[in-house]
């Protein structure tokens, strides 16, 4: 399936039990010869830091969040996505089985 995943950054993805996860906020992908397939999306209220970080300089704020427990990103394996409906992402498993990116 072909999809723009600049139209994908930004959308609200919910859980198979339909609670609100968050919105993705980066796809990582993994260079082929001729594609680009997608690996992981990182999902979650903070995943905005991830993608704009530059590195040094948020590292302090990060584990400040952490510390709060208001820094929530996941890492989605792609095949936990179903994209079937790109405007309205759905996990195929729960929002209490999904992996924190570190």
């Amino acid at each position: 399936m072909d999809i723009k995943v600049e139209l994908l950054v930004g959308t609200q993805v919910c859980d198979l039990d339909g609670n609100k996860v968050g919105r993705i906020e980066e796809i990582r992908v993994e260079r082929q010869e001729t594609a680009l397939l997608v690996e992981a999306y990182l999902i979650g209220a903070s995943g905005l830091i991830e993608r704009l970080s530059a590195r040094t300089l948020v590292r302090p704020i990060r584990r400040f969040l952490r510390a709060r427990h208001v820094y929530s990103v996941y890492e989605v394996p792609w095949q936990d996505m179903d994209l079937t409906d790109p405007k309205r992402p759905v996990l195929r498993i729960a929002q209490r089985d999904l992996r924190r990116a570190k």
